[in-house]
């Protein structure tokens, strides 16, 4: 195995590489289940949108919009009666999950 070898997503990472990217104001703001869900409406929205499927044509690439992504995480945070993120947040939240990916190879 070399060097290059892409890390495994770990969502307990993920957490902590999320609120170390968040800007100083929102780093206590959420607790890990906060970020958690939203980590779990994301990647409901990469099974939605077809990015986990295999058989998918290697030369047809798929386009990630941030934009959709964040109006899809906003759509289904506006659903649960007990979320407590404030959708002002959404985006940083989004983009920390973003960079986390990035940092493992992953690449949608």
């Amino acid at each position: 195995m070399g060097a290059s070898q892409e890390k495994e997503y770990d969502e307990n990472e993920a957490i902590v590489f999320i609120k170390n990217f968040l800007p100083q104001d929102l780093k206590n703001k959420y607790n890990d289940d906060d970020i958690l869900i939203v980590i779990d409406i994301i990647f409901d929205y990469y099974e939605d949108k077809g990015f986990f499927d295999v058989s998918a044509d290697e030369d047809e690439e798929s386009d990630l919009s941030v934009t959709d992504l964040v109006g899809y995480v906003k759509n289904q945070l506006r659903k649960d009666p007990d979320n407590i993120i404030e959708m002002d947040d959404v985006m940083n939240i989004v983009l920390g999950e973003l960079e986390y990916e990035e940092s493992l190879g992953m690449y949608l």
